[in-house]
């Protein structure tokens, strides 16, 4: 079998930011994470202020749905185990 297998990519190039402060996301990074003009992203900062994460909005709008019915959850958060 052929053929280059997306899923295992990490770095997708390099961006510059501009005197705006946008960047342009790669158009292979768009392709593979499936992302359309006019989706919603979340920018997170990194912990250890190395850069941010971009995470699709819908994606998080599932994970606070699966933290919403998860009771045990903010058990864990609040020390509570």
């Amino acid at each position: 079998m052929q053929g280059n297998c997306s899923k295992v990519r990490i770095v997708y190039g390099l961006v510059t930011v501009s005197d705006k402060g946008q960047i342009a996301i790669p158009v292979a990074l768009r392709n593979d994470l499936d992302l359309k003009k006019g989706d919603k992203l979340m920018v997170l900062k990194r912990k250890d202020d190395a850069g941010f994460t971009l995470l699709k909005l819908d994606k998080m709008d599932a994970l606070m749905h699966k933290l919403q019915e998860d009771e045990e959850f903010f058990k864990k958060v609040e020390g509570g185990e």
